[in-house]
């Protein structure tokens, strides 16, 4: 039981952090490039951990606490993919509505994967608590 309420106490603590940098320092600090910024964050993130598959995204998503990641749709052109969990709820649920960090890691991975340009967009899905993220390559 202590280690539960331990485990709790530390996920509390870096949702804390997140939201406190994400929701707060960053934007002020940033301004109106906050989500472009981010997003090039995302990719150098993916690039520095050598993210190159799905699976690495998936356990690095974990790790970091951004949210249970699937794969949800595939096409010729596209990936479609979905961030769900209780973190993805707690932040739609304090209005952060900030994704592009996860969006630039999966356009980065997706782009190794597939040796395509490719760029990523975020769709909050208000209702279902989840975001989905679209990546498209050429």
């Amino acid at each position: 039981m202590k280690l539960m309420q331990d485990n709790n106490q530390t996920n509390e603590h870096v949702y804390f952090l997140n939201q406190l940098y994400r929701d707060f320092l960053l934007p002020e600090i940033l301004g109106d490039d906050n989500n472009a910024i981010l997003y090039w964050a995302g990719k150098r993130i993916a690039r520095h951990y050598a993210l190159s598959s799905f699976d690495d995204l998936v356990e690095f998503f974990e790790t970091a606490e951004f949210g249970t990641l699937t794969k949800v749709k595939e096409r010729r052109s596209s990936i479609t993919f979905e961030l769900s969990g209780q973190n993805i709820v707690d932040r739609l649920n304090s209005d952060s509505k900030e994704f592009s960090i996860e969006s630039g890691m999966i356009a980065e991975v997706v782009q190794k994967e597939t040796d395509r340009s490719t760029e990523s967009e975020i769709t909050i899905l208000d209702k279902e608590k989840k975001v989905q993220i679209l990546a498209r390559f050429g």
